[in-house]
């Protein structure tokens, strides 16, 4: 996500750093136990931005920890100063929400076997360029990654209005053994049962009052 640089972010990052995730390439994996106050099931989203999805789930769902990954820094500031105000406004102790300023291409070294739940993959960068497609987050190389960090019969939920990459998307899956499609619509918002507890993201809201289809596609790992 582009955003300009914002000043305050070093600071208010370091103030408040007990929301934040640390990790170094030559450590071990993450202990999501140590990580959060109740150990309970945790869930992940890749490219999180201003964090207006994450913070909602958080706030809905006390008996779920989440961790929103943001590679952009400020965004990351950006997110956190969000998700504290929402709590602080609902009278709430924001306790089962962290943020992780990191890349996703390390995300087997990042996470444990087996240790997540559920990621959730909202309006991520196409990559329209074809010699950019091992970038995109639904490509074959990542699926691989998130079938390692998973659960088993953990769940991947993606959500985009870009028509090429949700079929990129589809392609990519259906020659991936790890994968079964359980659920998927190339116009959410005509689709009662998916759209019911929806979580919609800016660019979704953006998005769909423009009148752009928004895709949804849920996929359960297998194996």
């Amino acid at each position: 996500m582009r955003l300009r640089n914002k000043p305050w972010v070093r600071e208010f990052l370091k103030a408040n750093k007990k929301y934040l995730i640390f990790w170094e390439k030559e450590n071990e994996a993450l202990n999501l136990r140590s990580l959060f106050q109740t150990n309970q099931l945790c869930q992940l989203e890749i490219g999180c931005g201003k964090g207006s999805f994450i913070s909602q789930q958080a706030l809905q769902n006390a008996d779920i920890n989440y961790i929103g990954m943001e590679k952009v820094t400020t965004v990351v500031g950006v997110a956190l100063k969000r998700s504290l105000k929402l709590f602080k406004e609902n009278n709430k102790e924001m306790s089962n929400l962290k943020y992780f300023n990191y890349f996703a291409e390390d995300l087997s070294f990042i996470f444990k076997k087996n240790s997540i739940d559920k990621i959730y993959l909202n309006f991520s960068d196409p990559w329209p360029k074809a010699k950019h497609e091992k970038k995109r987050l639904m490509h074959n190389n990542f699926l691989k990654i998130y079938a390692y960090i998973l659960k088993e019969f953990g769940t991947i939920e993606f959500k985009t209005d870009n028509d090429v990459f949700f079929e990129f998307a589809i392609e990519q899956i259906n020659q991936n053994p790890h994968w079964l499609i359980i659920s998927q619509t190339t116009d959410l918002y005509n689709e009662p049962i998916l759209l019911k507890n929806n979580v919609a993201t800016e660019y979704e809201t953006k998005f769909h009052t423009m009148g752009k289809n928004i895709n949804k596609l849920i996929i359960k790992k297998t194996n």
